[in-house]
């Protein structure tokens, strides 16, 4: 009795240490004990402790295995009875009991009880003796006490190991997220994923298959623990082989044996089963994620729903890296085009600087010429001749004005703007005494209305200019007979404004719009009524652009319109 409760108090002991680490060793280590505690307590001449291995149908040695010990079928004989009944066995003669088929030598008596775990034999705890009833109903209900303890003790390992393993895979989600987010490189992003579930599930070999959706084809992108000739001769149609149903159906699918799995398309033939499960980024599914195994049965339903979710952290993973991928090459394309845009740019002002000066010259020896036809230095000229000369002086003067206004349209952004104080009624009044003898031929009026305290505006007072000129004669051109033309000047809080009101044929509401673009004419009939090749008012839109000013117009057709545009007030230096 006393050896009996020795025996517990080890067992206890044993026990309680191996619930802190529950290892295979520290197993080992306590059915060590064990034995030694039962050698001990009972009267056996040998102990041993066997695994049972169901897929195989063997049991296995646990406790220190002597040299030569091998794991042996269970069926038939007195172990095979135990570990199919899961009920204890004592057998007084095994020479006389027909369920030991194969006695060892010198061996009279047995006891051998099962250990238990969730209704299944895992292990058998086998006493043996040489001499015949050796083993009592005590020494029974001690060794079924033992075998109990032992199926504790393990399923405490199941469910710590099991612990451990969650806690792993939450770990490699985390370490995934991280490191996939590290890399925009798509290539990268997917040789980390492999590398990082390979580690993370302790498996042979891990892969992401990408699908061509051109080609309705799966190709390996990434692999860890593949040879690469097997990656090379991987491509599957959707619908071919497991990988190819996963990525048609959007549904993992599990392979437990290779070999006898019909739909298995064979690469490498070491893989003995197999897990894959859709890589999908909002119900569209771009690839698969497959982990494989040399031996049958490797995975889980717990690891087909860790490796789930990895594959929704990788589908992100791989878009982001996708999409910047695209970004980066789409930027890669503006700077190509941009370039050659400011090529094309370059190239067009200079056959516009060569083209206008090769019409300036010849348009400059046609005008002297003209006008001294019409001054008569080569002899008296009749009015019918005057009246042809006269023509010919107006269209030099306008493609002179056409030349110029091209030029002046291309050379606004090459000019950087002089920012300096300017007076803005003192250029409005110096624009209307250059056009009042043209304004008084075609019998209009030009009025100015601003106060004397204007304040000064900021810019380039040579640009500025152009901006009145091009307005006011824009104003004469489309005014009627007898109108009037005013020019106002007003400040405000932040700027100098400036209106330009004409009594002409006005602008429709929805052209309003594009007559600062360049060569728009409001109709085809304004253009053949009062010429122009419409660049006048895109060179004045260029210019107060450039002022980071405002323009704009007010119209209606048939009531004038008036041009609005204002110019950043100069402010002076705070002195300190």
């Amino acid at each position: 009795m006393n050896a009996q409760k020795g025996l517990a108090e080890i067992l206890t002991t044993t026990t309680t240490s191996l619930s802190l680490s529950l290892s295979l060793h520290c197993l080992q280590e306590m059915v060590g004990q064990a034995i030694e505690a039962i050698q001990h307590s009972l009267a056996c001449d040998d102990l041993s402790v066997l695994i049972v291995d169901e897929k195989q149908g063997i049991l296995k040695p646990l406790s220190h295995p002597a040299e030569g010990d091998a794991a042996f079928d269970w069926d038939p004989g007195l172990l095979g009875w135990v570990v199919e009944h899961g009920q204890a066995l004592r057998v007084d003669d095994v020479t006389c009991d027909p369920r030991c088929d194969a006695p060892m030598p010198g061996i009279r008596s047995a006891l051998v009880v099962p250990v238990c775990n969730q209704n299944r034999v895992i292990a058998v705890i086998c006493l043996a003796s040489r001499q015949p009833e050796a083993f009592e109903a005590g020494d029974e209900r001690l060794l079924v006490w033992v075998a109990q303890q032992l199926a504790i003790t393990v399923e405490n390992a199941r469910l710590r190991h099991e612990m451990e393993r969650r806690l792993e895979e939450v770990s490699a989600l985390y370490q995934l997220a991280e490191q996939v987010g590290v890399s925009l490189d798509v290539q990268e992003v997917l040789e980390s994923i492999v590398q990082s579930l390979k580690r993370a599930m302790q498996c042979r070999g891990c892969s992401i298959a990408l699908l061509d959706a051109e080609k309705a084809v799966l190709e390996i992108r990434a692999s860890a623990g593949i040879d690469e000739k097997w990656v090379q001769a991987f491509e599957l149609q959707l619908g071919e082989g497991i990988a190819g149903k996963v990525a048609q159906d959007g549904m993992p699918i599990y392979a437990p044996d290779i070999l006898a799995c019909e739909s298995f398309i064979t690469f490498d033939p070491s893989v003995r089963s197999l897990l894959t499960v859709p890589l999908m980024l909002q119900q569209r599914i771009i690839g698969t994620l497959t982990i494989d195994s040399d031996q049958p049965d490797a995975f889980s339903k717990m690891d087909e729903h860790f490796l789930t979710i990895a594959a929704a952290q990788a589908a992100v993973a791989i878009e982001k890296a996708r999409l910047y991928a695209s970004l980066e090459q789409r930027a890669q394309n503006l700077a190509e085009a941009y370039t050659e845009i400011k090529r094309a740019d370059r190239l067009k002002g200079e056959i516009v600087r060569n083209v206008s000066h090769e019409l300036r010259m010849p348009l400059t020896f046609v005008k002297s010429y003209v006008d001294l036809l019409l001054e008569e230095h080569a002899g008296p000229l009749s009015d019918l001749q005057k009246h042809y000369l006269v023509i010919v002086a107006e269209k030099t003067n306008h493609v002179t004005r056409l030349v110029s206004d091209i030029v002046s349209f291309e050379q606004v952004d090459r000019t950087p703007c002089r920012r300096e104080p300017v007076s803005l009624t003192d250029l409005a009044q110096q624009c209307l005494e250059r056009y009042a003898t043209l304004a008084g031929e075609n019998g209009l009026f030009l009025i100015e209305a601003w106060p004397d305290d204007v304040p000064l505006a900021l810019g380039d007072r040579d640009k500025l200019v152009q901006v009145f000129d091009h307005l006011v004669k824009n104003a004469i051109k489309f005014s009627p007979e007898g109108g009037r033309i005013v020019v106002s000047i007003e400040e405000t809080e932040t700027s100098i404004q400036v209106a330009i009101s004409d009594e002409g044929i006005g602008i429709p509401q929805d052209q309003q719009t594009h007559i600062f673009e360049r060569f728009y004419q409001v109709d085809g009939s304004a253009r053949r009524r009062f010429g122009g090749a419409g660049l006048g008012l895109a060179i004045v839109k260029r210019i107060v652009d450039a002022h980071e000013g405002k323009i704009w117009v007010e119209s209606m057709p048939g009531q004038g319109s008036t041009f609005y545009f204002s110019i950043p007030r100069y402010q002076p230096p705070q002195l300190a």
